[in-house]
């Protein structure tokens, strides 16, 4: 089997469900889709006895993408607007925009690297907030350059801001300013596999301060009184990552790629914000530790398709407390081509988040296990309609009381490109 045959086969796998002609430079889409779930608020078993646990809900959305090439130069464009309408709990309706812009720029035979911006608004995964209604705006601007000064080497850098602001008060300690950069050296085989060396330096600045106890404001009458935070801490870090990056096309079925190295977090604690008292100021620990990802795809026929991916890393800005979260996780997913115009998917995902730095007032530390699994088909009646109906199901045991549940969703998506 050919290298070539091989990879039109992942593209036809991988790709979205209705494919672009050749040539095309605008392409817009529309979906809709209906969702059951078994407990949307991903509550315990016990938790909120008065609060509806399922709901069914519609997701509309529509866009376009753009893939213009004026010579050597790329433009892509990607627009998508999101409805989500929900049946009981109506106070959750939500609409939701998506926008990113990228120039992948070329000079010349040897500098090359991308400038982009993107700008999205989207509503916060309810297994990590809970009973709240919260969205995001996330606002990210990056550039990239990189100098092929031999056939086998090139060498190059980036730089990265990224803005989260959330619209709960809730979370408003979640709300970041991060900005990256990083430096890559890069070494390409003859056969196309490639290994890096990177070093990245991360600085995350939270400018709300993360409650962690409260107390009232008088002795008398608390109730009516609003309360002061007690207890605070600083989820502002600086971060460096030493990485080695690799890519490996092991054969014309078997292709490997990795991310393997060492991480620095250090935490400002400093207190921040205009806060009465002034309230103590707990010291969230400095993390030093091995992190990293690796994957393969696997083809065992041109119809088949294995993933497989394993990884240890440090929580990200946006992940809930995740200056004090260590996840390590693994997915198995797989694709089967079982006729021409029809498809069926299968995963299963496990992660385990330890909450070493969690400064919570308690000694015990947090430590969940989550489980989820998902089977689904696709059908292709045309080129440009997919139908998808399938079945995802998870759940989560934590060492903390009230942070199980378990949850099933059916959902069935219908997705047309023009």
């Amino acid at each position: 089997m050919s290298m070539r045959l091989v990879w039109a086969a992942a593209a036809a796998l991988l790709a979205l469900p209705a494919q672009a002609r050749e040539g095309d430079t605008f392409r817009p889409f529309l979906s809709a889709g209906y969702y059951n779930d078994s407990n949307l608020f991903r509550l315990d078993e016990n938790e909120s006895p008065g609060t509806p646990r399922s709901d069914r809900y519609a997701l509309y959305q529509g866009g376009f993408n753009v893939d213009w090439k004026p010579g050597r130069q790329q433009v892509v464009v990607n627009a998508t607007k999101t409805l989500i309408r929900y049946d009981r709990n109506t106070f959750l309706d939500f609409d939701g925009d998506d926008l990113k812009a990228t120039w992948n720029w070329r000079l010349g035979n040897r500098l090359s690297g991308n400038l982009g911006a993107s700008k999205s608004t989207s509503q916060s995964s309810f297994s990590d907030i809970g009973l709240v209604n919260n969205s995001v705006d996330r606002e990210r601007r990056y550039g990239r350059a990189e100098w092929e000064f031999h056939p086998r080497w090139r060498i190059g850098g980036g730089v990265e801001r990224l803005d989260n602001t959330n619209s709960a008060a809730s979370q408003a300690s979640q709300n970041v300013t991060q900005t990256a950069r990083d430096v890559l050296l890069s070494y390409r085989t003859p056969k196309g596999s490639s290994l890096s060396a990177q070093v990245r330096r991360t600085d995350a600045e939270f400018p709300n301060p993360q409650v962690l106890a409260q107390t009232c404001s008088v002795f008398i009458f608390c109730p009516p009184f609003p309360f002061i935070p007690s207890v605070v801490a600083d989820n502002s870090f600086k971060q460096t990552e030493y990485n080695l990056l690799g890519d490996w096309r092991i054969s014309s079925k078997l292709s490997l790629r990795g991310q393997a190295g060492w991480v620095d977090r250090s935490y400002e604690n400093v207190l921040r914000g205009n806060l009465a008292g002034p309230p103590q100021l707990k010291q969230r620990p400095d993390f030093s530790g091995f992190a990293g990802r690796a994957s393969a795809d696997w083809f065992p026929t041109v119809r088949t398709l294995l993933s497989i991916v394993a990884y240890q890393e440090l929580g990200g800005a946006t992940d809930l407390n995740a200056s004090s979260v260590l996840k390590k996780g693994a997915s198995l997913n797989g694709v089967w081509l079982f006729r021409e115009k029809w498809r069926l998917n299968a995963g299963a995902t496990f992660e385990n988040r330890a909450y070493k730095g969690d400064p919570g007032t308690t000694a015990t530390q947090r430590n969940d296990d989550t489980l989820g699994g998902s089977l689904g088909v696709s059908y292709t009646p045309i080129d440009a309609v997919s139908i998808d109906l399938g079945l995802q199901a998870g759940r989560r045991d934590s060492n903390f009381s009230g942070e199980n549940y378990s949850f099933r969703t059916l959902y069935l998506n219908v997705r047309g490109d023009f």
